[in-house]
């Protein structure tokens, strides 16, 4: 008695580029998991363009007035007269401009495309900046984060960031722990 096997279809033949598929050690994977970023999603963002700009500014530029109070009172600041700073959060399509008045406090200034100094990124990049997870150098040389503008007031801008005393800023600890708490939900989230 013989046994015969039932005859099998014969399947179409791939391209070769089909049938490979990537490591997960290789180096390919290792550079492009290294280069991609958390992104605040859109549809979350979508509220953020609900509040009126003005709203925006008067809590970005009281908050920073508050926080920065001693740098301002000691100068640290003085750079930003008669200068005007854009920033630009793309991903939550966030804009604001300021500058520093002869009151020594921080007030708004025009927005615009090609300012003194033109700050762009992502909201996660601006978080790793406030709170120091990653250094100033890193986000601006990888181009995470992007300076446009004069190169004078940028160096002084990122040699505030880079020399503040962080124990010079009101509520340093609280602010300290809820912007590495926000780091970490925001890396878990997105």
């Amino acid at each position: 008695m013989s046994l015969s096997l039932p005859t099998l279809p014969v399947l179409p033949v791939l391209p070769k580029t089909l049938l490979k598929f990537p490591s997960p050690f290789s180096r390919t994977n290792a550079t492009k998991a290294s280069t991609e970023f958390p992104v605040f999603p859109a549809i979350l963002a979508a509220p953020v363009k609900l509040i009126p700009q003005k709203l925006h500014n008067t809590a970005i530029l009281k908050t920073l007035n508050t926080l920065l109070a001693e740098p301002l009172r000691e100068g640290d600041l003085d750079f930003l007269k008669n200068q005007s700073v854009s920033v630009e959060i793309t991903d939550l399509n966030l804009r604001f401009a300021l500058t520093l008045n002869n009151n020594e406090k921080l007030i708004e200034s025009q927005w615009q495309e090609e300012d003194e100094l033109n700050l762009t990124g992502n909201l996660y990049e601006f978080l790793l900046l406030a709170s120091r997870t990653e250094d100033s150098d890193t986000l601006f040389f990888q181009r995470r984060l992007k300076m446009k503008g004069s190169t004078d007031l940028g160096l002084e801008v990122k040699n505030l960031l880079d020399g503040l005393d962080i124990e010079s800023i009101r509520y340093h600890q609280q602010i300290d722990y809820a912007l590495k708490k926000a780091v970490n939900i925001y890396e878990r989230v997105f």
